[in-house]
């Protein structure tokens, strides 16, 4: 048994290339000479609707994005939380006190700003109901935006994405970790994927084993809060044990602490991205890259949450941690 603190330098974190089963190099034999780096930038909350949208609507579709944009666009991939439906059907689900509904046109504006990648699997995304589900999984992907944990169906929605950038296959699950679910999964309507141990165990292995990097998006935990609750780390830890290279977390609008967890990475909460206009919360970017021999380079980057438009406020710095006891080392 040993404890393992590591601390974030100014450069940011290693993870080292290991040799065990599950691992990228033993997932499949795409890691090839010719495979290059591939730099994964992923940010928390994006609501598009309410303050977000009116403003969008005044100063234009760009407007949020543009402090941030060249470096989204710089990336490899590119990936947030999607946290409201883009539709103009459905109707808001009762006794919610919060519902988010963002014209069909600002899925534009995610492609523009440089999005690959969008989880779906939050507790927002479904606020119109299933039809307006559905609806916005079409839109988002009508404009060149990948989805994750979201589909016409429950099998739709835990399935595997798979992005292939400079030789090397990344994939992508999402889950949503609260309950109960104001729409239940359904093996023949609209869903999101809810989170379990079980399922999350079995489909991280599945997926392991189809990719040379797995990425799981984690909706869970309490809002504003500066700590994980029992409920993410359960689930967290019981992805990155089935084989997840990073665990992207966010629901809290507020940044957590980053475990490194047998050499992985668990971002508990990357907190708020564009989510309102009067900038509440706080929010981080997490800028890896992902190597062909299986290591993983990354930093934690801060960001100011200037109304809409979040900024980042210099380089990397020195964030919380977890001690992680591993007694089986990657």
């Amino acid at each position: 048994m040993r404890a393992v603190l590591l601390l974030l330098l100014p450069w940011g974190l290693v993870m080292p290339a290991t040799a065990q089963q599950g691992t990228p190099q033993e997932r499949l034999p795409a890691m090839r000479e010719e495979a290059r780096p591939v730099r994964l930038v992923a940010v928390g909350d994006i609501n598009l609707a309410a303050s977000v949208g009116r403003v969008m609507a005044a100063r234009g579709m760009r407007y949020p994005f543009a402090p941030t944009r060249p470096l989204l666009r710089a990336a490899d991939i590119a990936f947030g939380n999607l946290e409201c439906c883009v539709a103009e059907g459905g109707s808001p689900l009762p006794d919610k006190q919060f519902t988010f509904r963002a014209h069909p046109r600002t899925a534009r504006a995610l492609a523009d700003a440089g999005f690959d990648i969008v989880s779906l699997a939050n507790n927002h995304a479904w606020d119109y109901g299933r039809e307006a589900l559905a609806e916005t999984v079409r839109h988002v992907r009508a404009a060149g935006v990948a989805v994750t944990g979201a589909g016409n169906n429950r099998a739709q929605a835990h399935a595997l994405t798979v992005l292939e950038r400079n030789g090397l296959r990344v994939g992508f699950l999402a889950y949503l970790g609260m309950f109960p679910p104001l729409l239940s999964e359904s093996a023949t309507l609209p869903s999101v994927a809810m989170a379990s141990v079980t399922s999350i165990t079995q489909e991280v292995r599945a997926a392991a084993r189809q990719v040379d990097f797995l990425i799981v998006s984690l909706h869970a935990g309490k809002e504003l809060a500066k700590r994980p609750t029992a409920r993410q780390r359960t689930l967290a830890i019981a992805a990155i044990n089935a084989g997840a290279d990073i665990v992207l977390g966010h629901h809290p609008h507020v940044v957590q602490p980053v475990e490194i967890y047998r050499s992985r990475i668990i971002c508990y909460s990357l907190g708020n991205f564009v989510f309102s206009a009067s900038g509440r919360g706080s929010g981080a970017m997490l800028d890896a890259t992902l190597y062909p021999d299986g290591s993983i380079r990354a930093r934690l980057r801060p960001l100011v949450l200037a109304g809409v438009q979040p900024r980042l406020t210099g380089p990397a710095r020195a964030i919380p941690l977890f001690t992680s006891v591993d007694r089986h080392q990657r």
